[in-house]
């Protein structure tokens, strides 16, 4: 089927990845349908405001848009503006899912459908040192990593059990245009424009600057989803990654580079993670690149640039 003539459905459609996924399937033609339950969706996309813990709405939606391709990446993330109760994280990313892969199951059996899933279910790895592949154990160590494991298992469940084409794109760090303002990389270039703007004394304040992640464009990140969905194997995991470590530290001391400020000063608040924190992680994407030819495109220097500038062009509002 040629991307002009799919029908596709995604869920948090006016989140950061959920608009980027949008741009790219308007971009190759398809008919884009959006689920999410605040926002502004791309011009473009035939969009319903609804909560995932609405049955009905979700099976009403499937039945009226009759989608090729779903891609759900609704799910509450920690830090949010209202940080929701463990309660709603559960409900919102494990039972939500169930409901959307049952309604699936049902309605549109022979849909695909891409279940967001996230490198915090690998936990801390046996070997920092060594890239994560897909069939490393699956060790959570916070309630919002244990609700994506959940739904990662939810969707091999589907599969092995009904025979649903699901396919698990487990991602690590996402960066760029749009990141939400509690996660790292846009908290710290939220910090560097408003040092430049005067709003902010030329100080940057970070919990601590030790750990080490893998970055990926989340531009990037979306062309994988849709790689991983077009050409992975059904039930399969498939990591979204950039293969390389950076630390917060080099994150910060990139965007000051970025910067037209000058004398910059760091400071950390808690410089030594507690002993359950994930110190490092680095993924390897060699399974979805052999599959479909993806790898990033965007380096982590033009993400934060871009990521800089929007903050810059809010700020100036």
């Amino acid at each position: 089927m040629s991307s002009s003539s799919l029908r596709i459905l995604i869920t948090g459609a006016t989140g950061c990845a959920g608009s980027h996924l949008s741009e790219l399937a308007l971009s190759r033609g398809a008919e884009v349908f959006g689920l999410a339950h605040t926002g502004s969706f791309v011009d473009g996309v035939s969009g319903r405001l609804i909560d995932l813990l609405d049955r009905a709405s979700i099976e009403n939606l499937l039945r009226d848009t009759q989608p090729d391709w779903i891609f759900h990446l609704a799910a509450l993330i920690p830090g949010a503006i209202s940080d929701p109760s463990p309660d709603r994280f559960i409900n919102v990313n494990i039972t939500g899912t169930y409901y959307v892969l049952d309604a699936l199951r049902r309605i549109t059996p022979h849909a695909r459908v891409l279940i967001a899933s996230s490198s915090a279910v690998y936990g801390r790895p046996l070997r920092p040192d060594r890239p994560i592949t897909e069939d490393a154990p699956l060790q959570p160590q916070s309630l919002y990593a244990t609700t994506k494991a959940a739904q990662d298992m939810l969707a091999a469940q589907f599969f092995a059990e009904h025979g649903l084409h699901t396919i698990r794109g487990r991602t690590f760090n996402q960066t760029g245009p749009r990141e939400p303002a509690n996660l790292v990389c846009a908290a710290i270039a939220r910090q560097v424009a408003r040092i430049e703007s005067g709003l902010q004394e030329p100080i940057i304040r970070m919990i601590t600057l030790m750990p080490h992640r893998d970055f990926t464009d989340v531009r990037d990140v979306v062309a994988g989803y849709w790689a991983a969905l077009e050409y992975g194997v059904a039930g399969d995991a498939y990591n979204i990654c950039s293969g390389y470590s950076t630390s917060i530290r080099q994150v910060v001391e990139l965007l000051i580079g970025l910067s037209n400020a000058y004398d910059i000063e760091i400071i950390e608040s808690d410089p030594i993670p507690g002993p359950h924190a994930i110190i490092d992680q680095i993924g390897d994407a060699s399974k979805l690149r052999a599959c479909s030819g993806w790898q990033p495109q965007i380096t982590l220097q033009q993400s934060l640039s871009d990521l800089l500038n929007e903050w810059r062009a809010r700020i100036g509002r």
